[in-house]
């Protein structure tokens, strides 16, 4: 699977120019970090909005302002040490994100969320959106029993469902190139709730270590050199973010396979996010 992985899809190279990269980028750092639902917005949960919010440590806010920029809707805040998109506009939701998440799915099982936002719309729109009916809605949603996204049975093979802009969205939020004190390289990637991604990422690159599944988290956790060139040359300039500099600096030290220089790339890392 390795090799006609290779020679079928890495050679296949993304103009990051590409509205459509963009916009997939986009969904799959939502698939990852992001928070899909019903809020009320006044005490008597008489009033509700659907929301959209997606919030990383701030040392990142170079991936929620390209968000932002991408979606052209939104407001962005800080809190502490997160940064947060968020857009709670019906009316957006009704001409911007749905439309979006329609041509580019979500894989995870926030497409269920989509799903109880859409019916929220429509029973505003026939005047049946009453307070009860949102809050059966609202009660609808299991993070562990949700249906996930049919792009995961309606396509040809692995390779289409993890469209490489998405995943390097994905991986923005939730995936790590790390590089450890002895000066070896990794690749980790986890999920809670929606390991059938993991597990999916897993198999994609043929990864050779055993998942770590702990307290239900599900891990990917790799230093197998050749497995680690073949992730780095799928999601090569894929990164909107600050992983966009981190992993340049990341694959740089692993092909050079010079350990000084490694580690003076390691601390430059660990210096970008202490700073914030």
């Amino acid at each position: 699977m390795l090799k006609q992985y290779k020679n079928n899809v890495i050679s296949s190279e993304t103009k990051r120019g590409d509205i459509n990269s963009e916009q997939k980028w986009a969904v799959g750092i939502i698939d990852g970090d992001g928070h899909i639902g019903l809020e009320w917005t006044n005490k008597e949960k008489t009033k509700w909005v659907p929301v959209l919010k997606v919030t990383l440590h701030r040392y990142n806010k170079r991936a929620i302002y390209r968000l932002k920029k991408i979606l052209k809707i939104g407001k962005i805040s800080y809190s502490g040490y997160t940064i947060t998109y968020r857009m709670r506009s019906k009316m957006l939701w009704r001409s911007v994100l749905i439309p979006l998440f329609g041509e580019f799915h979500l894989r995870s099982m926030k497409y269920a969320a989509v799903l109880v936002i859409k019916k929220a719309l429509s029973m505003q729109q026939v005047g049946n959106a009453t307070p009860q009916n949102i809050l059966k809605l609202q009660q609808s949603l299991d993070r562990k029993s949700d249906p996930i996204s049919p792009i995961w049975t309606n396509r040809a093979s692995l390779q289409d469902v993890l469209d490489l802009d998405w995943l390097a969205g994905f991986i923005e939020a939730e995936g790590s190139f790390y590089i450890l004190n002895n000066g070896q390289h990794g690749f980790a990637v986890g999920q809670a709730y929606d390991q059938h991604i993991i597990i999916a990422i897993h198999r994609l690159f043929g990864v050779q270590s055993a998942l770590k599944n702990r307290n239900s988290y599900l891990m990917l956790d790799t230093k197998n050199t050749a497995t680690l060139y073949l992730i780095a040359n799928a999601i090569n300039n894929r990164f909107l973010g600050i992983k966009s500099f981190e992993f340049s600096l990341w694959l740089r030290t692993l092909r050079k396979k010079n350990k000084t220089k490694t580690l003076k790339a390691k601390s430059i890392i660990t210096l970008i996010r202490k700073r914030c």
